[in-house]
């Protein structure tokens, strides 16, 4: 289980009500994920980033007293690392661009997924609030070799021929390798490994 430290802190700006709490109770059931804080406008995103350093903000664009748009831009100069992914249930090119031109990293549509959400999140957290750069540490030679042979998209059979070992040995390798980087399966344990440095796609 990860230590509260290596939690990745997300505050949910937004001025839709059901929208923010809905998706704060959903990020919070994510064992990767603490949400540490709401806001109902830019001018709260503001104040409450800067009381609680979040890693990731996901700022709705259109929102009352300071825009999301503004509200991204401050931060960004504010807050070193910070990552802001922009909201919008409207995909106004020009918007967008203003967001991402004010610093936002991304730009995610209100209307897909809850994981779709959760996993942009977890791409462009930073390693090091995942405490995925400690986990490379630890994992060991064998290991790190085994993963990046699956991220190779190879088979266990295939891997197991590769390295001269049974495919037991393999899924064993992998067990722990799933237990060390906090994750379900071949294509999570590799999408970690890979913002983390540890593989390349």
């Amino acid at each position: 289980m990860r230590a509260p430290a290596d939690l990745v802190k997300v505050l949910v700006a937004d001025d839709q009500t059901l929208f923010r709490t809905g998706l704060a109770r959903m990020l919070s059931s994510d064992r990767r994920v603490e949400v540490v804080g709401q806001a109902r406008d830019g001018e709260e995103a503001i104040e409450q980033a800067l009381a609680a350093k979040p890693n990731v903000v996901l700022m709705d664009l259109q929102m009352p007293r300071v825009t999301g748009v503004e509200a991204t831009r401050r931060l960004v100069q504010e807050i070193p690392g910070l990552r802001v992914l922009a909201l919008s249930a409207y995909a106004d090119k020009a918007m967008v661009g203003e967001a991402l031109a004010s610093g936002a990293v991304g730009f995610v549509d209100k209307d897909v997924s809850f994981e779709d959400i959760l996993d942009r999140i977890l791409s462009i957290a930073p390693a090091s609030a995942t405490g995925l750069k400690r986990v490379r540490a630890k994992l060991s030679h064998r290991e790190l070799h085994v993963l990046r042979q699956v991220a190779d998209g190879l088979s266990n059979k295939q891997i197991a021929r590769r390295l001269g070992i049974s495919e037991k040995t393999v899924r064993n390798h992998l067990s722990r390798v799933f237990n060390k980087l906090g994750a379900t399966n071949r294509t999570e344990a590799v999408m970690h490994a890979m913002r983390a440095g540890m593989v390349t796609a």
